[in-house]
């Protein structure tokens, strides 16, 4: 092979290979979500598996989810509790959920569990139920606000 030759192979290659580059990001991205917690992005069988846990991990801390008033804890469906979660996501719920609860056991949940008990809290929050179960990826629930402001 020629020098001059050998030159507009390696060209080329480096030509498809910055291309390649290009995509590469786009071709490994995560799906985005596009949905806020109004949307419907929970099954009601999800949340009823929430409730069931929530009875046996949580209500002896946080009362029942349409309580009044509180016993120990925050509540988890009061004006007090969607204000402290606007703007705020879903993963940022499901993570606080898993590294620190129950309390008696912080990190003892499993990912389909905690998302079982957001599930739940959004049920409790007056947030419908869709078709579709919330998922346990915590990269996906960061990108679904709690509150229905886009």
């Amino acid at each position: 092979m020629t020098v001059t030759r050998l030159a507009v192979v390696a060209l080329a290659v480096m030509g498809i290979a910055a291309t390649t580059l290009d995509f590469l990001p786009g071709l490994l991205a995560q799906p985005t979500v596009s949905h806020a917690a109004a949307d419907g992005i929970y099954t009601t069988a999800q949340a009823q598996r929430g409730d069931v846990l929530y009875g046996e991990q949580c209500v002896k801390c946080h009362g029942e989810i349409k309580q009044l008033t509180p016993d120990m804890a925050a509540l988890l469906a009061d004006h007090t509790f969607r204000a402290r979660w606007k703007g705020r996501t879903l993963g940022e719920l499901f993570k606080m959920i898993q590294v620190e609860m129950p309390q008696e056991a912080p990190g003892s949940l499993s990912d389909q569990q905690t998302a079982d008990l957001v599930a739940f809290i959004l049920s409790g929050n007056r947030r419908p139920a869709g078709d579709v179960p919330l998922p346990d990826n915590l990269e996906m629930l960061m990108q679904i606000p709690f509150d229905s402001d886009r």
